[in-house]
């Protein structure tokens, strides 16, 4: 698989946003044959908002050529990734469909194609016309053979680190310093450790998991495109609907990518009334069944929505059910992820966001949710 070009340079979060721009500018002339010779002038910088772990910037050209995404990885986000098994995830998924492009690489980001499409608001990704799209866009997610990184379930072990790292971390903000210190990281060491026996005991089936299914994770096509007409009537591909961001991706229990989304439904402001209820879950998890024994698109959009309804008793109700218990025991694991991952964000990011707040909703959550979410798997 050929790599792409790599340039030596970091580009510096701190500097004004005139520099920043500039500097962007400069990459993709280093990094592209095709905009070598283009005047700084020429190229039109602009923030991309929505994400909480990258600054992104969209860099447009002068016509004809296409604009393309630089993604500046945040400050000391090696912490929580690794870049390496990031860009061979993302090489290979793009090789099957999933995913920008990786046209250029620099010290602490990469420059990418352009994907002429839309993230989802949260409150569409709860919409049943689109949760059926996506749970059968990620059954063919979870078919994606990933090469070159461990195939066993990681996800506790990266919790386990992060909150041993922030348990020993210094804030140099006070009120940060304060709400850390607040934390009893013993007890939540116990709860985290709790969890996963349990869902080791469970044997969910282990897939490549994107864990990060976010809205703006998930693009669809811009109003009045051929591709979204065909979205509404239930094509299902990489020309309707895309995944990108691979950058928490590894091999995981199969329903985390499920309850991941799930919880996603609540957004960053943490509104958990959005979580699906039994029949949301079960419609979700039987679409994407029907599209792991039948992958052809389905007649219309209308049809995926009912799929659960319709094609109900070609899935086995049990197989179904089990499914859904399995995910909602793994949406404690993503409060317990993301609760934690927050305190080390809280630290290091240069991104205007409340880290700390996200971390206390997060874990409020898997406390609220904790003896529902358990009992169906407890008790059988």
């Amino acid at each position: 698989m050929p790599q792409p070009k790599h340039a030596d340079v970091s580009v510096d979060l701190q500097q004004d946003e005139g520099s920043l721009f500039s500097q962007a500018a400069d990459l993709c002339q280093t990094l592209l044959p095709q905009w070598a010779n283009l005047p700084e002038g020429d190229i039109k910088v602009t923030k991309v908002s929505g994400g909480i772990t990258n600054m992104l910037l969209k860099l447009k050209p002068s016509s004809p050529r296409l604009p393309v995404l630089v993604r500046v990885f945040g400050d000391h986000t090696d912490e929580v990734i690794d870049r390496d098994s990031e860009e061979t995830i993302s090489l290979q998924l793009h090789e099957v469909g999933f995913g920008a492009e990786i046209l250029g690489t620099f010290t602490n980001g990469r420059v990418e194609a352009w994907i002429h499409m839309r993230p989802l608001k949260p409150q569409e990704m709860c919409e049943r016309g689109n949760a059926a799209c996506i749970a059968r866009r990620l059954a063919d997610f979870h078919a994606a053979d990933v090469k070159d990184i461990s195939r066993k379930p990681q996800v506790f072990q990266r919790i386990l680190k992060w909150l041993d790292q922030a348990a020993h971390m210094t804030y140099p903000d006070a009120n940060k310093q304060n709400a850390k210190e607040a934390k009893d990281f013993q007890a939540m060491r116990s709860e985290i450790l709790e969890l996963q026996q349990i869902c080791e005991k469970l044997e969910c089936p282990v897939v490549f998991s994107h864990n990060d299914l976010l809205s703006g994770n998930v693009m669809i096509p811009h109003e009045g495109t051929p591709e979204l007409e065909a979205l509404q009537q239930g094509q299902v591909d990489s020309s309707t609907m895309q995944f990108i961001d691979f950058e928490y991706g590894s091999y995981n229990y199969r329903g985390y990518d499920f309850a991941n989304n799930w919880c996603e439904y609540a957004g960053f402001q943490g509104d958990y009334s959005r979580y699906p209820d039994e029949k949301q879950q079960a419609l979700f998890v039987t679409n994407y069944l029907q599209q792991q024994g039948n992958p052809s698109p389905l007649k219309s959009a209308s049809e995926s929505m009912h799929v659960g309804i319709t094609h109900f008793l070609s899935q086995s109700k049990e197989e179904v059910q089990q499914l859904v218990k399995e995910s909602n025991v793994l949406a404690l694991v993503s409060h317990q992820f993301w609760g934690t991952w927050s305190f080390i964000q809280a630290r290091y990011s240069a991104i205007d966001f409340n880290y700390m707040g996200y971390s206390t909703i997060r874990w409020n959550e898997y406390y609220k949710r904790k003896a529902d979410f358990l009992a169906p798997v407890q008790s059988s």
